[in-house]
């Protein structure tokens, strides 16, 4: 344990989850039809004594004539009638078939962040996506929701190695996207890295790696990679299938005859001017709890493959031409916290915590000839997101 501890590295953790009108009633005030004002009435008294004579009463026998008919509680005068575009109507309830749109801004500027450590072997690392994304359709579409092109900064960071690098990104549907990365890379020395190897044959174990490092045959190297990346993805209620399949080229500064290194981010010997090939399918049920924030957990399971790719010029003379150290297979269970989802409040949105252990089930060193099958490769990761500007 104590030499796993020395070796911080960089790890790729994956995963990127989605989910009454009242009516106004408008009062009429009636009770000033009901009641006519006070002043009035002492005002009609007046009158009546003043213009009504003792003999211009008629006789007890005379029949009254008789007094029209009171208008009614609910006739208005036509001073008191509302204006035809003034009666009050009750409005008219949205459509069912016309949802409210939901689709994003047209232009944005957007973030992720991604800080992960890992154990087996030991390391850490900050993984940060910005840049400007176009919005490819008009649509509120299920299928069409977050489409779009996209360029962004892609800046690693880890205590061994560092990359910075531009990603275009091409997403058509929700279901899948498309990415393309170059990034500069640089191997700071620190620790047992950077080391090389001269046969896919060799040793780049733990324990040999440890002795290197202890021989000080680690050293500063500078270098080229070219990441192309696919991801599909899908959901069924609560269920979501995610499968993130990474292709990379590198070219590094070797030191003398040797045409191999030890990618740390990836704990795999790959080719230099060559490629090399990871996978990570995630199997989760996503579940959001009933809370005004609108958190969610996740639970389910996670393969991890790697394989590289090792060209005839790599092999040295008297070596079997074949693959000892590929593919990989690793699997374990994936658990996540979503802390809450506010599309209202974008520039700091959707904070995640994962957790997943790995079990070796194929790999060279990692399963009883250098470290434990029994000890998993764990990682951890904390993840956000966010939108720093929109238009449209």
């Amino acid at each position: 344990m104590t030499k796993l501890l020395r070796r911080p590295s960089h790890v790729s953790a994956r995963f990127g989850l989605s989910f009454g009108l009242g009516l106004l009633a408008v009062l009429g005030a009636t009770s000033s039809w009901a009641a006519p004002p006070d002043d009035g009435e002492e005002d009609a008294a007046a009158d009546t004594e003043v213009e009504a004579p003792a003999e211009d009463v008629a006789p007890p026998d005379a029949e009254p004539e008789p007094e029209p008919p009171a208008p009614a509680l609910t006739e208005l005068t036509e001073e008191e009638r509302p204006a035809p575009d003034t009666l009050s109507e009750p409005e008219p309830e949205p459509s069912a078939s016309k949802p409210v749109s939901n689709i994003g801004d047209k232009h944005s500027i957007q973030y992720t962040s991604l800080l992960a450590p890992r154990a087996n072997p030991l390391g850490l690392e900050e993984r940060l996506w910005i840049g400007y994304q176009y919005r490819l359709y008009n649509k509120d579409k299920a299928i069409l929701n977050g489409s779009n092109l996209g360029i962004f900064f892609r800046p690693i960071l880890s205590p061994a190695i560092a990359l910075v690098g531009a990603t275009l990104q091409f997403q058509p549907a929700a279901v899948f996207r498309l990415r393309a990365t170059y990034s500069y890379v640089a191997y700071f020395g620190t620790f047992q890295y950077f080391q090389s190897f001269q046969s896919p044959h060799d040793d780049f174990s733990e324990t040999r790696l440890d002795a290197l490092a202890d021989a000080e045959q680690n050293y500063v190297s500078t270098g080229h990679q070219v990441e192309l990346e696919a991801l599909i993805q899908a959901r069924y209620k609560g269920l979501v299938l995610r499968s993130t399949t990474v292709a990379n080229y590198n070219i590094m500064k070797l030191r003398g005859d040797d045409d191999l290194f030890y990618d740390v981010r990836i704990d795999a010997l790959v080719p230099n001017n060559g490629w090399v090939l990871f996978n990570d399918t995630d199997l989760v049920w996503l579940q959001e709890l009933k809370k005004s924030k609108r958190p969610s957990v996740m639970a389910g399971l996670r393969t991890s493959v790697v394989a590289p790719f090792y060209p005839d010029s790599v092999y040295e003379p008297g070596d079997v031409i074949d693959n000892p150290n590929g593919p990989q297979f690793r699997i374990g269970p994936e658990v996540g916290y979503i802390f809450y989802d506010r599309p209202d409040r974008p520039r700091f949105n959707k904070p995640t915590l994962l957790l997943i252990p790995q079990w070796n089930v194929i790999h060279r060193w990692r399963t009883g000839r250098d470290v434990s099958p029994a000890y998993p490769t764990i990682v951890a990761a904390f993840v956000f997101s966010g939108q720093l500007w929109g238009k449209n």
